[in-house]
């Protein structure tokens, strides 16, 4: 019988959590913008007073930038969890545009120019290196998410992941014991393309199994070569209290029995429900799975 340590599907985002986030995104962007920008814009005409080697202010202004950066790495975080590396990048650029756009505006308005070239050089190499991890990111999402080859003509059909098995082969530079040990392995993708059902076994992490959606792949004359790939919105709390070790104790065997059986009912229910399992071949397969 396969074994589906992930028996919980676990659905899409939904559009309501789509749009909510958007919006706590654009929210904390524009703060950060509006904070950083008026902050670096209007520095130069805050008063200090300065004695004993200290200075000081009662001017509100100054706090401005303190709270531009504080807003921004807020945005930083959550566009971590949305979009991983790619969204820390994006959020990253942020801070230093503001910034930048603020000196601009301040020298427009009579500031000489030679009084902040080095802040501005310092800023403009950070908005670099944000730039580039930015598209480093994007290149991986495009990758892991499948639209790269999408983009380039192949086909990416929703797919479901099943019957997972711990690594038993080297995968890339990592032996075979310690991807098993770290959740990796091979599972069945199973998908529709053109009216034929295809399984195709591929390399994936056990967290991936059962959830849903995931995408197959593949050339279009060449669906037996698919590979997985992800969702673009995916989350720690997508596997939250999910993830199976191998370094977790076995189950005893009355428990493995009812698990078991419990594991490939809802297996079976989320091939069906994805259509990759006609009512004839689920009902067959629940007969089958019920005399064992």
């Amino acid at each position: 019988m396969p074994s589906n340590p992930h028996p919980d599907a676990k659905p899409p985002v939904s559009a309501a959590k789509a749009f909510g986030f958007l919006v706590l995104v654009a929210a904390l962007a524009a703060a950060t913008w509006w904070l950083l920008e008026t902050g670096v814009r209007v520095g130069h005409t805050v008063e200090w007073e300065c004695w004993g080697g200290e200075c000081s202010t009662d001017d509100a202004r100054s706090l401005l930038p303190i709270a531009g950066i504080i807003c921004n790495a807020a945005l930083a975080v959550a566009m971590v969890k949305a979009a991983r590396l790619l969204g820390w990048g994006l959020a990253a650029m942020v801070g230093p545009l503001a910034a930048l756009s603020g000196w601009d505006a301040a020298v427009a308005a009579g500031l000489p120019p030679a009084e902040v070239a080095t802040e501005r050089g310092v800023v403009g190499a950070a908005l670099v290196v944000a730039a580039v991890i930015a598209l480093l990111g994007l290149l991986i999402e495009l990758k892991t998410t499948g639209f790269g080859a999408r983009l380039l003509g192949a086909q990416r059909v929703p797919a479901v992941l099943s019957d997972f098995r711990p690594a038993d082969a080297p995968i890339g530079r990592i032996d075979a014991e310690n991807a098993a040990k770290h959740g990796f392995g091979t599972a069945a993708l199973t998908f529709t393309h053109n009216g034929s059902r295809h399984s195709v076994r591929v390399r994936t992490h056990r967290k991936w199994v059962g959830h849903a959606p995931v995408f197959a792949v593949f050339r279009e004359t060449r669906p037996e070569r698919a590979r997985v790939a992800l969702p673009w919105f995916r989350t720690a709390a997508d596997t939250e209290g999910n993830e199976v070790t191998q370094e977790s104790a076995p189950p005893t065997e009355s428990h493995r029995g009812s698990a078991s059986l419990v594991s490939e009912l809802e297996r079976l229910a989320t091939l069906h429900s994805a259509g990759h399992l006609t009512q004839d071949e689920f009902e067959a397969a629940k007969r089958r799975l019920l005399d064992e």
